[in-house]
């Protein structure tokens, strides 16, 4: 039963909002979440994100949305995926578990800056993970005497993902801190790149400008008044350029100075 295992109580929950996704991206965040839904994870185990989550292709129901590839947001199947590993990132960081692995983005994202009201909380800075198989990975270990038990939930009208971690409380607490945005740096001057596909005259932006900046968020988990995890996570966004192509033939493109 639960119970044997130690499954009692919620011991961490937290959620986060995906607004303003296309269709594609919320296919692929309720193809991502489901792969986790009931998963239990053993005492002392170390859980791993890529090792779970299956094969993402069009085969397995995930769709084409943006991604970040390189220098460039570009469509791939598989978008939206990192707003899953950032939901698990936060329940395991408010949780209090020890984190292995855990990758940045290049670039702020907003969708994980949002609050339930659709604005920005530039607090959430620096509390992404981002996951790419096989290489890019986020771990973390169960380091409780119970076992774990993982359930997701995808609220498609509220936008809305939470990930809930269920176990027996052990009275750990978390203090966090975070210094927000520092060093922020103007994004590069927009690139301008001429498409075959566009027909003359025809203008299409594909990525967005973002500045760049850093932000290191420390925690420190206690029990019983005794330090058991001190970390620090340090993240820099790189400026971002806004990129537009054109039609060849286009009047004005690219724009003086630009070429």
């Amino acid at each position: 039963t639960a119970e044997s295992l130690g499954i009692t109580e919620l011991v961490s929950s937290e959620t986060t909002y995906f607004y303003g996704s296309d269709d594609g991206r919320i296919q692929n965040i309720v193809t991502a979440a489901s792969q986790f839904h009931g998963i239990l994870v053993p005492p002392g185990a170390t859980f791993s994100m890529v090792e779970n989550i299956g094969d993402i292709s069009l085969d397995s129901g995930y769709a084409e949305a943006w991604i970040i590839y390189g220098d460039r947001t570009v469509k791939g199947v598989g978008g939206g995926v990192c707003q899953v590993s950032t939901t698990l990132f936060r329940t395991v960081f408010f949780g209090g578990f020890p984190i292995v692995e855990r990758w940045p983005h290049a670039y702020r994202v907003y969708y994980y800056e949002l609050s339930q009201s659709g604005s920005v909380n530039e607090d959430l800075a620096g509390l992404d993970a981002t996951v790419y198989a096989p290489v890019v990975d986020f771990k973390f270990t169960n380091d409780t005497e119970n076992w774990l038990l993982m359930e997701t939930y995808v609220d498609v009208n509220a936008r809305s993902l939470t990930w809930k971690f269920y176990s027996t409380k052990d009275g750990r607490q978390v203090d966090w801190s975070t210094t927000g945005l520092t060093n922020t740096k103007e994004p590069p001057w927009p690139i301008y790149e001429e498409n075959d596909d566009l027909d003359k005259g025809k203008i299409k932006q594909v990525d967005w400008a973002v500045k760049g900046a850093q932000v290191t968020v420390t925690r420190t988990v206690t029990r019983n008044g005794q330090v058991i995890t001190n970390d620090t996570f340090q993240t820099t966004y790189e400026p971002w350029a806004a990129v537009c192509q054109y039609g060849p033939g286009t009047k004005d493109y690219p724009p003086e100075g630009n070429q």
